[in-house]
């Protein structure tokens, strides 16, 4: 082989070389650029994208008047059952934390299940499997129709069902409870993601102006003494230490 052969073998060689090289920085970076995305993605992903439950907290401080239940309305969705946990612990916003001014405030302990809404056409109710409150009660009013005032959308459209004037367990597309003021915290807790929404005395949170409905729901206050404040609707006015869960009973021997 000739020095110039041999030159010319050394050149092509080292041409090789250098585009492995460069193939392998171009790999590396395809690499690193694919870490970077899968690591993005992990710390932004959330059950829903994967399709499962995961457990969301929504805090809440609910100021105020301190004998005043104020309304918080909520959608669930239709595709499965929603969990839903109102929580206080008794000594949260203690003393002059808050407008009670006491070392032992309120705790709470409400446990919802349910589906969807009531102009839902899938199965849909909401149910209370636990309710138990000490000290002071703090959550009322839970309705699978969010307790709320009624009115006509346009005051010189049709008089129908749902736009008499009055309140109560109304609302057609939401739920809801009542949480009591006088600068207090919850946390309510959720097996899906849901828009948990305070509302003010007054505060118009749904309008459907159909002709046959003709009707628009209201936020309403309760406070205190007044016979509205009860613990839920008919389905869900239990005692404020309401446990569903049965005493297990124990198997007796047979001998």
């Amino acid at each position: 082989m000739s020095t110039q052969e041999i030159s010319q073998l050394i050149g092509a060689v080292n041409n090789l070389t250098q585009t492995v090289s460069d193939k392998n920085k171009e790999i590396d970076a395809r690499v690193e650029q694919a870490t970077e995305e899968l690591d993005a993605w992990k710390e932004n992903l959330t059950p829903n994208d994967i399709n499962a439950e995961g457990r969301y907290v929504t805090e809440l401080y609910i100021k105020g008047d301190k004998d005043t239940f104020y309304p918080v309305i909520f959608s669930m969705p239709s595709n499965t059952e929603t969990e839903i946990t109102i929580f206080r612990h008794y000594s949260w916003n203690n003393y002059s934390n808050s407008d009670f001014n006491t070392s032992h405030v309120a705790g709470a302990l409400v446990a919802l299940r349910g589906q969807s809404h009531p102009w839902s056409g899938n199965a849909n109710y909401l149910r209370t499997v636990v309710n138990f409150q000490r000290y002071r009660q703090t959550v009322a009013n839970v309705g699978f129709l969010a307790y709320c005032n009624a009115a006509k959308s346009d005051p010189a459209g049709n008089d129908t069902v749902y736009n008499r004037p009055t309140e109560g367990y109304l609302a057609r597309v939401h739920s809801g409870f009542m949480l009591r003021g006088g600068r207090l915290k919850y946390l309510i807790v959720s097996n899906h993601k849901i828009d948990f929404k305070v509302l003010a005395d007054g505060e118009e949170f749904y309008n459907h102006k159909e002709s046959h409905t003709n009707v628009k729901f209201l936020g309403k206050t309760l406070t205190l003494p007044n016979d509205a404040i009860q613990t839920g609707d008919s389905s869900n006015n239990h005692s404020t230490t309401y446990v569903s869960y049965g005493i297990p009973t124990q198997a007796t021997e047979v001998s």
